[in-house]
């Protein structure tokens, strides 16, 4: 037998060449030996934990659920696995993919995290036992297994299909990695903070059973509160460490993600000018008079789109516009809301609506400013020809915080074109970043993001607050199928670490 072609390990018939051998090696010997005996390199495509063995990897994978399963259960009755599962429940939520995350740290936990009086784990017991009943593959992924832990990754780029490149938040001596997930790489965005079991393979990582998304919106919260109720057990725990304390409480602090959002939303909500408000007016001359001034102006544009069956004869529907004497209202609102170019490309704020009947108008608007405008400016359009009768004010904003967020059947309407709706998310986006930049920004201590990103203290606030924009509008370009790009805003400021 010619000697190039014989395993390097047991002489016999070499079918694959090794990199890690630099010869050949029977496919037995790869087996029974790769990643534990042989170090395998990146690069070979008969090593699963390597960056072209992903296929196989999952098969692994696949294969030791049921092993595991076997396992537990000669040392876990089906009581205590419920109870670890109610204990890392992430609420009261039906969603598959919930289950599947609660499964999965239940099992993580009892294997990986729980001690006996012995102080050791379920994994340990069977790391003593040699595995039994596991091939070499599954014993590699589970020797990597044990140091699993929840942690806070964010999603820095999206390589490929599969690929993405993370930081661990509460590990940053570790830098860069690549973490493979064909389902998360498919609908994450950049700068997406996922609270999960976090696994290192030699040559990759895995969030292992999704995880839960911490959005920006709570994230400081979250964080603030997670680290100073870590280190009141780190203190009472010998080797208790900061990621023992997420994994342990893995289900806790995944419903506490929801009960801040849940908190700050109605915060949020309680301090908003969101209100449904009317006011009557009744008229004291003839109709015609007021539809005169209707169609004279350019603010008060007819929209016969509204009428309803079960309108009277004669009644007509009007938007108003912020345009005219109404654009003055502008002046006093935010600068993203207000509309200083050409209405064509920019479009034109809506001040409220107009509702004329045979006797009588209505004046709606959905903020208290905006109504409180509209009212006085009905002195100066139709001054002595209508009278104020009554008001209903009706705080949405309120209601909405304390009851329950019910879903509503919408009214069935003609889809817009894909292209039209495209081309005005675009335009949309564009005219927002643009106002943005020169805006006063709370988050930045109320400076602009232009002086912002020249000023040291305030730099580091509006990168990560960049990175919840840049995250939000990569989300919308996958569920619409949309192409919005803020690069150009990334240029303005200089923030080329986030392209």
């Amino acid at each position: 037998m010619d000697q190039s072609n014989k395993c390097i390990i047991c002489q016999g018939k070499g079918r694959r060449a090794c990199p890690a051998l630099e010869g050949q090696i029977c496919p037995s010997c790869c087996g029974a030996k790769r990643g534990s005996d042989v170090q395998c390199t990146s690069e070979c495509p008969h090593f699963p934990f390597g960056i072209n063995g992903y296929d196989a990897w999952l098969k692994i994978d696949g294969s030791l659920i049921q092993k595991t399963t076997v396992f537990m259960a000669s040392y876990c009755d089906r009581y205590k696995f419920e109870e670890t599962i109610q204990k890392m429940s992430l609420g009261d939520s039906p969603q598959e993919q919930d289950l599947e995350v609660t499964a999965g740290a239940a099992v993580y936990y009892l294997l990986f995290v729980e001690r006996d009086g012995q102080g050791e784990t379920l994994a340990d017991k069977w790391a003593a036992q040699k595995w039994e009943g596991l091939n070499n593959d599954e014993r590699v992924m589970m020797n990597y297994r044990c140091h699993s832990r929840g942690t806070i990754i964010e999603i820095q780029k999206i390589l490929d299909h599969q690929a993405m490149e993370c930081i661990d938040l509460f590990d940053q001596k570790r830098g860069k990695f690549i973490l493979y997930d064909r389902k998360t790489a498919g609908r994450i965005s950049r700068f997406t903070k996922l609270f999960t079991w976090l696994t290192h393979y030699s040559h990759f990582s895995r969030a292992e059973h999704g995880g839960v998304e911490i959005s920006e919106f709570i994230s400081k919260e979250f964080e603030e509160i997670a680290v100073r109720e870590a280190e009141r057990e780190i203190k009472k725990r010998q080797g208790f460490t900061f990621k023992d304390y997420l994994s342990e409480n893995f289900g806790s602090l995944c419903r506490l993600t929801r009960e801040i959002a849940e908190e700050k939303r109605k915060a949020t909500l309680n301090t908003m000018d969101f209100h449904q408000c009317r006011a009557m007016y009744d008229m004291k001359g003839g109709r015609h008079e007021i539809e005169a001034i209707l169609e004279e102006y350019p603010e008060f544009e007819r929209d016969d789109e509204q009428l309803k069956e079960e309108d009277p004869p004669g009644t007509q529907y009007y938007v108003w516009l912020r345009e005219g004497k109404s654009k003055a209202i502008e002046k006093e609102m935010p600068l993203v809301f207000q509309h200083k170019g050409d209405p064509e490309k920019e479009g034109v704020g809506v001040l409220g609506n107009i509702v004329l009947y045979s006797d009588h108008m209505n004046v709606e608007a959905f903020t208290k400013q905006k109504f409180a405008f509209a009212k006085k400016m009905m002195e100066q359009y139709f001054s002595g020809l209508v009278s104020f009768k009554k008001e209903m004010i009706v705080d949405v904003a309120k209601q909405l915080a304390e009851g329950p967020r019910e879903k509503k059947k919408l009214e069935e309407v003609e889809p817009m074109s894909p292209e039209i709706e495209k081309e005005l998310m675009s335009k949309s986006y564009k005219n927002h970043y643009i106002k943005f930049l020169d805006d006063k920004i709370p988050a930045l201590e109320n400076a602009t993001p232009r002086e912002a990103s020249k000023d040291e203290e305030l730099r580091p606030k509006l990168i990560e607050l960049m990175k919840g924009h840049i995250g939000s509008v990569e989300k919308q370009n996958k569920v619409k199928s949309l192409n919005i790009d803020i690069d150009w805003v990334l240029d303005e400021l200089g923030l080329v670490e986030l392209k």
